[in-house]
C-alpha cells in the first residue's frame, strides 16, 4: 500500500511547522560509527589498488637458549614478515529529483527544503548502510566483522588462511542467554585478545541491544562506568573493564571486542562521503548527484580481536 502523503506534498504542503525546517529521521542511529570515529579507528588514507598491512607474524625460528658456549646456531634465512592485503569497497547513494519538484517547492511554500532534505537523507543513508554492513560478512566486496572476526575464529581476511595459519585466528566463544555466565565469557574473550596485561587490550565492545542489556543486568552499580566523570554525567556510558560498550540496532547477539590499533575502517582521504556535481539528466527534466565513498574495514592483527555469541 502506498503512503497517503506523497513526497512532494510532505515537503511543500502549507501551514505545517517542522522544527528547524528539517524532516524527522525514522531509520538511522549510527552510534557505532561515532564510537569508531571518536577512538581513531576511522583512518583517512590515500587509496591504491589494495590496502596492505605488513605483519610481523612469528618469533624468529632460530631463537634458542645455548646449551654451551659453542652451541651451533641456525644459519637459515629469517622469514618472519608477511602482509595482509584487502581490496577497497565502494558505497554510492544517488539523489534524483525533477524540475517539477523544484517548481512545487519554492521557498515561500516550504515546510522543508526538498533538495537539502534529500541531501541530508543521502548522507544519513550512507552512514546507516555502512553501519549495517560492518556487522555483515561481505557486502559487494566491503568486509564486515562477520568476515574479519568470524564466529569460527578462522576465515581468510587479508588473504591469510587462519585454518592453517593459526596465529591469524581470533578468539571466538559463546555465552548463555540467561545471563549467568556472560561476564565470565566476556572476561575470557578479553584476556585472550589482550594476551597479557599490557596496552593491547580491547578498548571498544559492540553488540545489539539485547546482548548489552543482558550484560548490564548482571552488574553492580559501580561496575558499569569507565570513570567517575561518566557517573557524574548521568551514567550514560556502559563499560566492560576499561573498554566502552556501545550497542547498534544491527548488532544482533554477537559481542565484538575491538581495539583501533588492530581493527580499522579505512576511508579514502579523497573520496569519503564525497558529494559529486549536480548534473541535469539528458532528455529528462531532472537532476542527479551522488554521494560516494571508497572504503574498507581491515584488521592487521586478527588474534587481538574477539567475538562471543549467544549459545
Amino acid at each position: 500500500m502506498s503512503l497517503s502523503i506523497s513526497q512532494i506534498l510532505s515537503v511543500s504542503y502549507p501551514a505545517v511547522l517542522n522544527e528547524a525546517k528539517k524532516p524527522m529521521n525514522q531509520f538511522a542511529e549510527s552510534a557505532f560509527l561515532r564510537a569508531l570515529e571518536s577512538m581513531g579507528a576511522i583512518k583517512r588514507v590515500s587509496m591504491g589498488p589494495t590496502i596492505e598491512h605488513t605483519l610481523d607474524y612469528q618469533r624468529n625460528p632460530g631463537t634458542d637458549f645455548l646449551a654451551s658456549d659453542l652451541t651451533t646456531t641456525s644459519l637459515s634465512k629469517v622469514e618472519v614478515l608477511t602482509a595482509a592485503s584487502y581490496d577497497p569497497g565502494q558505497l554510492s547513494v544517488p539523489i534524483v529529483w525533477s524540475k517539477g519538484d523544484d517548481a512545487k517547492n519554492p521557498s515561500e511554500n516550504q515546510k522543508v527544503a526538498l533538495v537539502k532534505s534529500l541531501l541530508d537523507n543521502a548522507f544519513t543513508s550512507h552512514d546507516d548502510a555502512l553501519e549495517q554492513a560492518l556487522f555483515a560478512s561481505s557486502t559487494d566486496g566491503f568486509l564486515g566483522m562477520a568476515n574479519l572476526i568470524p564466529e569460527s575464529g578462522q576465515g581468510s581476511p587479508g588473504g591469510i588462511n587462519a585454518a592453517t595459519e593459526t596465529w591469524w585466528r581470533n578468539y571466538s566463544g559463546s555465552y548463555l542467554d540467561n545471563g549467568t555466565d556472560i561476564e565470565a565469557q566476556m572476561t575470557t574473550a578479553w584476556n585472550t585478545a589482550a594476551k597479557g596485561t599490557g596496552g593491547a587490550s580491547p578498548t571498544l565492545l559492540v553488540s545489539g541491544s539485547e546482548a548489552q542489556s543482558l550484560y548490564e543486568a548482571t552488574l553492580q552499580t559501580f561496575q558499569r562506568f569507565i570513570d567517575t566523570s561518566e557517573a557524574d554525567g548521568g551514567f550514560k556510558k556502559l563499560a566492560f573493564k576499561t573498554a566502552q560498550y556501545v550497542f547498534s540496532q544491527y548488532g544482533g547477539d554477537h559481542i565484538y571486542f575491538l581495539n583501533p590499533k588492530f581493527f580499522r575502517l579505512n576511508v579514502s582521504s579523497d573520496a569519503y562521503r564525497q558529494k559529486g556535481e549536480t548534473i541535469e539528466i539528458p532528455n529528462a527534466n531532472g537532476f542527479v548527484c551522488k554521494i560516494y565513498s571508497m572504503l574498507q574495514a581491515t584488521t592487521n592483527n586478527k588474534s587481538r580481536l574477539a567475538v562471543i555469541a549467544s549459545a
